[in-house]
């Protein structure tokens, strides 16, 4: 008898630090469902994302390959619609498959003709448009999707994240008026700064993070036994901006929070935005006329790091925290729906987030094209109790363009192995490996011609090219693991570093390899 498929369960988060989680050590968050998953599963120390910013990490996840090959290359572009993902190979394979939640496979600040994900077009009307687009009675695009069956999907981050089939289901519940309310909020931390906490009037029952929740709760259930499905969940926060619904207790005590690491001068020998962005003056690089190609993405206008208060940066750090706990909260839920429909044992969990965020580190918020550990190095969480033994933590070097090869391993699913640019784990997650990867890579384009970068990161080193650039990064992770120094003109670093140039010039000549056309003849 044909032993049962198992079911995958991807949750993705968004702008997730590790240290966010008690089960990565934090001796402040309140993480009990993630905690108690990572005991039952395997907990990755070294999961590094492709890309620090959201869409191209995230299609390099759901397809096993490197953002220089998939080509959505940045936040603001949309995937190829001819993109074969994981989602694609499993439904040929028998699965049901379903998208709950943030997607970001396309712009979602743009027209609406432009992308299936249209949130708003960024302005003084944003508001409205929201508002105004929750009211319309067609139907919204509910897919197939880039290989899901169906989809749910919202885009954006709290107030305006009142999108999609979420925004609908908001406006139905209460008065338009009501609705609008939630498209505002008001700041608690002194100064604006992109990680201040936030007041929020919306309840928690009509919460982003208990919606997604609901649904993904909502498919499990209507689902058969004998059918196995893949179902990917994508939680909308802890992403700026910071806030809770209504009523909702911080979890974590800001006291509680360490202030953000920086030391004076440590951005003396980076790249020149690198200050730029400190002092809030990276926004728009370049000619100021054409503002929307010179944005260094991830930040936000005019925001000066170098004023944040204490007492902000704590308050912006606790309530980041706090959004997780939020999530963790709901995430105990699905686990709840899984065990009542006696799934548990046979679903493959795995929970993982896009990106980091920096959140005053090294004098930066947020994200951009900085190949910190704080925005690479992401949580990464696998449970599948029937197959992986229990309460396992890994240092094996794990890309996020891994994720789906192990899947299609672990489902025994056949695919072109040189379609995808990820090493199967499932070695690791069984024990009989201790490790499949001497690297990782990952990549940046901020513009085109403009700010382009590119890490190699072994277990002890990390490399960073600037390409085109005289100016790099060179760390020395065993013994500097916060990157405090660069020694990328070090004299005793040049071998290691020349090393490390070598493995990087073998990443991009991989990756060119399968984009080249096929040789028809000898001339």
């Amino acid at each position: 008898m044909k032993k049962p498929q198992p079911n995958i369960l991807i949750i993705t988060t968004d702008q997730q630090r590790k240290d966010s989680l008690g089960c990565y050590g934090s001796d402040f968050a309140v993480t009990p469902t993630l905690d108690a998953l990572a005991r039952g599963g395997i907990l990755f120390n070294r999961a590094y994302a492709a890309n620090p910013v959201c869409s191209p990490s995230r299609v390099s996840l759901f397809t096993g390959q490197q953002v220089s090959r998939h080509g959505c290359w940045n936040i603001g572009v949309n995937t190829p619609e001819d993109t074969i993902t994981l989602a694609h190979r499993l439904a040929h394979a028998g699965y049901a498959t379903q998208y709950v939640g943030k997607i970001h496979f396309q712009a979602f600040h743009s027209p609406p003709e432009l992308s299936k994900e249209h949130c708003m077009v960024p302005g003084n009307g944003w508001r409205k448009e929201i508002a105004d687009a929750v009211e319309q009675k067609e139907a919204l695009f509910s897919g197939p999707y880039y290989g899901f069956d169906t989809i749910e999907w919202a885009s954006g981050h709290g107030n305006y994240g009142l999108t999609g089939h979420y925004g609908k289901w908001v406006r139905s519940q209460v008065s338009r008026k009501e609705f609008e309310s939630y498209l505002y909020m008001k700041r608690l931390s002194e100064s604006e700064f992109g990680g201040e906490a936030n007041e929020w009037g919306i309840p928690k029952q009509l919460h982003n993070s208990v919606w997604t929740a609901n649904r993904a709760i909502d498919y499990i259930n209507k689902q058969k036994m004998e059918s196995p499905f893949f179902l990917a969940v994508g939680f909308e926060d802890p992403h700026h901006p910071h806030a809770l619904p209504e009523g909702y207790p911080l979890p974590v005590d800001p006291k509680k929070v360490p202030l953000p690491d920086f030391a004076a001068r440590e951005l003396d020998d980076k790249p020149d935005y690198f200050k730029q962005a400190h002092y809030g003056k990276a926004n728009y690089l370049g000619d100021p006329s054409k503002k929307f190609d010179n944005r260094l993405m991830g930040q936000i206008l005019g925001f000066d790091y170098s004023t944040v208060g204490e007492d902000d940066a704590r308050l912006g750090r606790a309530t980041y925290y706090s959004m997780v706990s939020l999530i963790d909260e709901q995430l105990g839920r699905i686990v709840d729906c899984l065990k009542s429909n006696n799934m548990l044992d046979n679903t493959i969990i795995i929970i993982t987030s896009d990106h980091g965020e920096l959140l005053g580190d090294h004098g930066l918020w947020l994200k951009g094209p900085f190949h910190y550990e704080q925005l690479l190095n992401v949580p990464l969480v696998i449970h599948w109790p029937k197959r992986l033994q229990k309460g396992r933590k890994s240092s094996a070097l794990c890309s996020l363009v891994d994720i789906a090869p192990t899947i299609l391993a672990a489902t025994g699913v056949e695919y072109e192995q040189k379609s995808v640019d990820g090493i199967d784990q499932m070695p690791v997650l069984e024990g009989k490996k201790e490790s499949v990867r001497d690297s990782v890579l990952s990549e940046c384009v901020d513009n085109e011609y403009h700010i382009r970068l590119k890490s190699v990161i072994t277990r002890d080193s990390k490399l960073t090219r600037h390409i085109e650039e005289k100016h790099g990064e060179l760390y020395d992770l065993a013994n500097d693991p916060m990157e405090k120094k660069n020694l990328w003109n070090d004299t005793a670093s040049q071998k290691e570093k020349a090393s490390l140039m070598c493995r990087l010039v073998d990443y991009t000549e991989s990756i060119e390899r399968e984009k080249r056309g096929i040789r028809t003849g000898p001339a």
